[in-house]
């Protein structure tokens, strides 16, 4: 049989006992809560004061377990890792949680270190809801736009109503120039008038002017020639009426009453007509009307 020279674990020499019985201890331990024996010479603790801590010895022949040898392959516990929101402190490299395959982060939170940012929706729905909106606006107005468009060609095209106007009475104009003495009209004006002529100028009257025909008598065309004193008188006659229907602007002018009757010469040629004029004493100082409509 061979003899165990393994030391102890406190170091003290194997003694050798053949029964494999350890010796009893030199002081028996005291139990738990039980103040060790005073030996002779130790002063009691003052009061207030705790007694010195007397280290557990274990029991003879036990010695404590030696330190435990940390595991290279030891993860430690995700929980009891620092905060990644907390700043790490100085010296101190952050650290950060690792996905798990095809985990994403929650909204909000960064990505992960070394994953790609996650994709962003597709558009706003309030913003897109706001874009059909405005083209449904946009499509209303341009429709609005055509039907006007439409309505004023329509109408742009239509034919417009004849607009009657009441004819005005037709009223003799100005002979023309170097007019004929029958073909005087009541109202016609002429400048540098002369009785004795068969032509004279007709001008408007608003226009300087010498004469106006103020009055006419036709005899009728079978009548035979009535005598010079007759025609004479007659022409007074009708100057009688027509000077009553002068203007009160005649009053601002000298006026003379002329009257032109046919000869037996011209009677023979057709003429029937007897005229009245009124006529100033010389040059074309009348400008204005003066006779009433």
């Amino acid at each position: 049989m061979s003899q165990d020279n393994t030391p102890p674990r406190d170091g003290s020499p194997r003694e050798g006992d053949k029964d494999g019985v350890p010796p009893a201890p030199k002081n028996p331990p005291h139990a738990a809560g039980e103040q060790p024996p005073r030996v002779p010479g130790d002063q009691p603790p003052a009061a207030g004061e705790q007694p010195p801590a007397t280290p557990l010895t274990p029991p003879s022949g036990l010695q404590p377990d030696p330190a435990p040898e940390l595991d290279p392959d030891f993860v430690p516990d995700p929980g009891s890792q620092p905060d990644p929101a907390l700043p790490p402190s100085d010296g101190q490299a952050p650290s950060y949680e690792m996905p798990y395959p095809g985990q994403q982060p929650d909204p909000g939170q960064q990505p992960f270190p070394g994953q790609e940012s996650p994709p962003e929706p597709h558009g706003d729905p309030v913003k897109r809801q706001r874009l059909v909106i405005g083209g449904i606006v946009v499509g209303v107005l341009v429709l609005i736009g055509v039907v006007i468009w439409v309505l004023l060609n329509l109408l742009g095209t239509r034919p417009e109503a004849a607009v009657t106007t009441p004819s005005a009475t037709a009223t003799p104009g100005p002979l023309p120039r170097d007019a004929n003495s029958k073909d005087f009209q009541v109202g016609d004006c002429f400048a540098d008038f002369d009785p004795n002529a068969s032509e004279a100028r007709a001008v408007a009257c608003d226009t300087e002017h010498s004469a106006q025909l103020i009055g006419v008598h036709v005899y009728p065309g079978d009548d035979s020639f009535p005598g010079t004193n007759a025609l004479r008188d007659k022409g007074r006659e009708v100057c009688k009426t027509a000077v009553a229907k002068l203007t009160e602007a005649a009053g601002n002018y000298v006026l003379l009453q002329q009257n032109v009757y046919p000869s037996p010469t011209s009677w023979d040629r057709g003429d029937r007509r007897v005229d009245c004029f009124i006529v100033v004493d010389s040059g074309n100082t009348i400008k204005e009307d003066l006779l009433q409509k």
